[in-house]
């Protein structure tokens, strides 16, 4: 490949060793920010104040999740992480909880199941952190979304939103679940990517074209997803057919971006001079965004198939998921040195990337929550109503469910599961005020820190409020 100018050099270059190299240390920080929801589980099952048990969750979440971003922690994940592996060996060996699972006659994942839970609050928090965090020069500039080619943290934010949102979606069975997904999950999203085209345009907010294009946006891609998502899976007769459309479209979307797509979308001397030229990025892109969808689906109705597991049971679904989980991180070190890794196409490394983070969060929540804290440290039965992002129930509950207190073991995951959409606008809102009235870019470490920790205090803070008073937004 020609190299034209030094930003086509770093658009085109695949550089496969160190995209292996960036996806170790975006593994990395989002492993830090998920032992922080470990050891919140436990230090907080015995404590019944909820307000108590928010602070505690935001110190031992929150913000190591913010220091390790900024480079006042940057250097220290590694050691963080060998201290949470050497306490939760510990905690095994003390509690004596692998014979005690031995033991146990059934594992109750839930109508709801952990899991999910975990990994969709997961992705809300890290992505709440980083939108602002990048703003700060204290950011740790390895994180920031590629241009082209690479497995960056900020990259991975897309992709994860759109695994969580096919994880917590259904089937359509009749055009009437098409029209309330079109209605309640698919037009909002559209309607916000709108505003915030509009409202950037108009104060004249610099945007970088190689994220989504001149116009387009992460709302955009999100609605155009479960627009495109939810049409086809209302045309499929049976879950499995998932997986067939969803692997016969990646094939056809890596065979297209392999022939010449691909230089399309990443050649900065095309010149950007209709609407679909100027947004190439995020059209071109919505294959495999599509491909995430579908297959997240899949997973996640495979999931919920059974909610009560034997013993053994429980150990064959575990053995699955590692096996998932191994299957596709090799994939991914192949397509790596054979396509690439391309947020900015959502190629085939892309998407064996983002399932692989996936497959291991799970994997990790099944394993540490349901099979290891849960036997030693059980919760009471949740009295919450737990729903899909179009508001669907999961379980039934009463009025009177509603009034109870309720014991939760993740209040913040809970909250931001409950009100994800909510959080994340907040989240947006005050990213643009702190970019408005505080000048992030010429703040020091330790104040773009503390402002960080402010942010994500107020963003959770009234998810948490909402959480509390049982309303649910969106």
């Amino acid at each position: 490949m020609t190299r034209l100018t030094p930003l086509l050099v770093e658009v085109y270059d695949k550089s496969s060793t160190e995209s292996l190299a960036q996806c170790a240390s975006s593994l990395l920080v989002i492993s830090t920010t998920f032992s922080g929801i470990v050891l919140a589980r436990i230090a907080t099952h015995n404590i019944s104040n909820n307000c108590i048990r928010y602070l505690i969750e935001f110190v031992l979440i929150v913000v190591p999740g913010v220091l390790i971003v900024t480079n006042l922690g940057s250097d220290y994940g590694a050691h963080y992480m060998a201290i949470m592996v050497l306490l939760f060996a510990i905690f095994i060996c003390h509690t004596r909880s692998l014979g005690l699972a031995r033991r146990r006659q059934t594992f109750d994942m839930g109508a709801r199941p952990t899991t999910l839970t975990v990994v969709r609050a997961l992705t809300h928090i890290i992505t709440a952190i980083c939108i602002l965090a990048i703003d700060f020069n204290s950011f740790h500039r390895p994180f920031r979304k590629s241009p082209g080619f690479g497995a960056h943290l900020m990259d991975s934010g897309i992709g994860l939103f759109v695994v969580t949102m096919g994880l917590v979606s259904r089937r359509p069975r009749n055009c009437a679940d098409v029209r309330r997904s079109l209605l309640w999950s698919v037009l909002p999203l559209l309607m916000l990517g709108t505003g915030r085209t509009v409202i950037i345009m108009a104060i004249e907010y610099g945007q970088d074209a190689h994220e989504y294009g001149e116009h387009l946006n992460a709302f955009f891609t999100l609605g155009f997803t479960k627009l495109l998502g939810t049409m086809l899976s209302a045309m499929v007769c049976s879950d499995f057919q998932y997986l067939l459309v969803a692997f016969g479209l990646l094939f056809a979307h890596q065979l297209g971006l392999s022939h010449g797509i691909s230089d399309y979308i990443m050649n900065e001397d095309n010149p950007r001079s209709s609407v679909f030229s100027a947004n190439r990025e995020g059209l071109l892109s919505l294959p495999g965004f599509v491909v995430l969808y579908l297959i997240s689906m899949y997973f996640s109705r495979w999931l919920m198939s059974k909610t009560i597991l034997s013993y053994a049971e429980m150990i064959k679904r575990l053995r699955t998921m590692l096996f998932i989980m191994l299957l596709c991180w090799g994939l991914f070190v192949i397509s790596a040195y054979l396509f690439g890794v391309s947020r900015v196409s959502c190629n085939f490394g892309y998407v064996v990337w983002i399932f692989g983070i996936i497959s291991t969060m799970l994997w990790l929540t099944m394993f540490i929550f349901d099979f290891i804290i849960n036997t030693v440290l059980p919760l009471p039965t949740s009295t919450i109503s737990d729903t899909l992002d179009e508001g669907i129930p999961l379980t039934h509950s009463t009025p009177q469910n509603h009034s109870k207190t309720i014991h939760s073991g993740f209040l913040i995951c809970d909250a931001l599961n409950m009100n994800g959409l909510t959080f994340f606008m907040i989240a947006n809102v005050l990213t643009g005020c702190v970019n408005m009235f505080l000048s992030p870019e010429n703040r020091s470490n330790s104040a773009s820190v503390g402002i960080l920790l402010v942010y994500m205090l107020l963003a959770t803070g009234v998810a948490y409020i909402l959480f509390k008073k049982r309303i649910r937004i969106a």
